[in-house]
């Protein structure tokens, strides 16, 4: 055998023996299960690092929260190690928290994405969420069934639910805003009973837009093709039921009348009506107008949330257009110099409803 390759095969079986590919022992980790981002009164960032206590009780187990600023993001994030005995290890870390100053910072908010994709201790599935408010306050909370919110956080996103739809990985976030989306970042609150997962950030070239309600959040994930299979929920003073969709289809298209350009939003969903209050019970055509009248109220809130009150493209129509009707593109945005926003949107429901063994 040949020299070098003894000496390669005798440095592999050190590294074995050792334990730990990098040098550092386990025992001597500080493993991140969650981190926040934020900005103080100085401008800097400020970082708070969630660790798990390790103890032979898993079930019971504790966690430490350390924080650091500084103006560089590395330096405020492996800066901790000096409030702690472990040397920090990124490489489990399940969630981010950016607080909403950050996310109104756009030089700061593009270096943090940037920052934490460089890192190669950094998992690119990591999640990120947007807080109103502060990070370190989601951090720093308590909740009932888990101590970590890392975990509990990482558990809920792998169910289906409205907020989750939108679920933004490190890796996606890089991408959508390089290619100039606008993207929606769930948001996290802090409430007396514990977390609240409701509505979203609208973030625009790496600068907070405004924020979405449930409601308006409901409205784009129709908007935008991503309702899927879930569960309306219609409940007014005199009526209540819900409906389990089956089949879900949108579309959008576009014409010119005399100069203006229209975008029409089809969307067409069958399903099975459920806990149906007497009232309604045997109308079925009462069933359908409630179900496109809560889908058509849950759209006019996203569009006039995204398109009137903050002025951006909320799903993304203008490329859209372009790559549907590269024609009427040219014209009317090239040509004209006018905008998405120029458009006038018409809504098309189609809703079927399965009360009694057969889609109406």
């Amino acid at each position: 055998m040949k020299k070098p390759l003894k000496i390669l095969i005798a440095i592999v079986f050190a590294l074995l023996l050792c334990g730990c590919w990098d040098g550092t022992q386990l025992d001597s980790r500080g493993f991140v299960t969650a981190m926040s981002i934020d900005t103080n009164s100085e401008g800097n960032y400020l970082v708070s690092l969630e660790m798990p206590k390790v103890s032979k009780d898993t079930s019971d187990m504790e966690k430490s929260v350390k924080s650091n600023s500084h103006r560089s993001l590395n330096k405020a994030v492996y800066g901790v190690d000096i409030y702690t005995d472990n040397k920090v290890f990124m490489g489990h870390m399940k969630i981010a928290l950016c607080g909403e100053e950050l996310l109104r910072d756009r030089e700061m908010f593009k270096h943090t994405l940037d920052t934490l994709i460089r890192d190669r201790g950094i998992s690119r599935t990591l999640l990120l969420l947007a807080v109103e408010g502060e990070g370190t306050d989601i951090i720093e909370a308590d909740t009932e069934d888990e101590s970590l919110i890392g975990v509990y956080i990482s558990n809920f996103f792998k169910k289906k639910n409205l907020t989750t739809f939108y679920r933004q990985t490190l890796d996606n976030l890089t991408k959508f805003f390089a290619e100039g989306e606008t993207v929606i970042i769930p948001r996290v609150e802090a409430k007396e009973e514990g977390l609240e997962f409701s509505g979203a950030a609208v973030m625009r070239d790496y600068v907070l837009a405004g924020w979405l309600s449930e409601d308006e959040l409901r409205g784009l994930m129709w908007l935008s093709g991503k309702a899927g299979h879930h569960e309306i929920n219609i409940n007014d003073e005199d009526d209540y039921f819900s409906i389990n969709i089956d089949k879900y289809k949108s579309d959008l298209t576009f014409f010119e009348v005399d100069g203006e350009v229209y975008a029409v939003i089809s969307i067409k969903l069958e399903g099975e009506a459920e806990e149906v209050s007497s009232a309604v019970d045997t109308d079925t055509d009462l069933l359908i107008q409630k179900a496109k009248q809560s889908i058509e109220a849950d759209i006019n809130k996203a569009y006039e949330a995204l398109y009137i009150n903050m002025g951006v493209d909320g799903f993304n129509m203008e490329r859209t257009l372009e790559k549907k009707s590269p024609n009427l593109y040219r014209a009317y945005i090239e040509s004209k110099s006018k905008s998405v926003m120029d458009i006038i949107v018409l809504l098309g429901i189609d809703v079927g409803i399965n009360s009694k063994g057969a889609v109406e």
